[in-house]
């Protein structure tokens, strides 16, 4: 373990203030940071030797596994650096600091399940369709380039850890990929509040492989990946109520996508 860092200005501790902040210096330095116990536990064990762990000297006693983890680096902060470093109000005084997973290829399955998602703005509701994602052994995820960055803090914490197994990729054209999608016979449907379309249960014994679209929080799916998919699939709901939450609808349509694997 290497020296006390009690300083700001420290590089690496910029490094990783300007991390937290911002999806561009991600992109450009190659690395993200997550902050707190489980997360960063779950990081070391998809990422192992690979970053800078960061910790204050009380977490190192409240959590001694961390002098053995597997990091490439230990660095030992005050808790001052450790507020300045955390996106969080009570900052549990332990970070990790990791590069960037390469961009996983997401090969289409004959009968895999898909969720695509167009414009999502809330960066806690891509978060929890991802931990979803991986409840209901969603094939992969594929999110438009609108929607927020898997690797900023909330999104990050919202996964619980989730983002480190759950194969996602991120599309310039999700019209295109819908149209890939449907023409490797994956059937395709975007959510929407369109009776006319098929009932979300219809989705549970589907034979072949089943791409849905859930779209922005307040327009939802985009007229062109709409008419891309050429079917809507909604979720009955109760006289007077509107619509769903984004993470909530997508949970129910994976649950429902889920339907043959959940069997047993």
């Amino acid at each position: 373990m290497e020296g006390l860092i009690s300083s700001r200005e420290n590089p690496t501790v910029k490094l990783c203030r300007r991390l937290r902040s911002s999806a561009r210096e991600r992109r450009e330095e190659g690395l993200f940071l997550a902050e707190g116990v489980r997360l960063c536990r779950e990081a070391l064990s998809a990422f192992p030797g690979a970053g800078t762990l960061l910790a204050t000297r009380e977490a190192l006693e409240k959590n001694p596994w961390l002098e053995e983890a597997p990091a490439a680096r230990l660095l030992r902060i005050t808790p001052e650096v450790a507020g300045a470093v955390s996106d969080t109000a009570a900052p549990q005084g332990v970070f990790y600091l990791c590069p960037l997973p390469e961009e996983r290829d997401l090969p289409l399955e004959p009968r895999g399940r898909y969720l695509l998602l167009d414009g999502l703005q809330d960066p806690g509701n891509l978060g929890t369709i991802i931990r979803g994602a991986e409840a209901f052994g969603i094939t992969g995820l594929v999110l438009s380039r609108e929607c927020p960055d898997c690797f900023s803090p909330k999104v990050l914490r919202s996964t619980m850890g989730s983002v480190f197994r759950q194969p996602i990729r991120r599309c310039g054209d999700l019209a295109a990929e819908v149209h890939r999608m449907r023409e490797a016979g994956i059937r395709t449907y975007a959510a929407a509040l369109d009776p006319g379309g098929v009932g979300a249960r219809a989705l549970e014994n589907c034979p072949e492989g089943l791409a849905v679209v859930v779209g922005n929080e307040g327009n939802g799916v985009s007229p062109r990946v709409l008419a891309a998919c050429g079917a809507a699939v909604y979720i009955p709901m109760a006289p007077g109520i509107e619509s769903l939450n984004a993470a909530a609808a997508a949970t129910v349509l994976m649950w429902e996508m889920s339907g043959r694997s959940r069997r047993v």
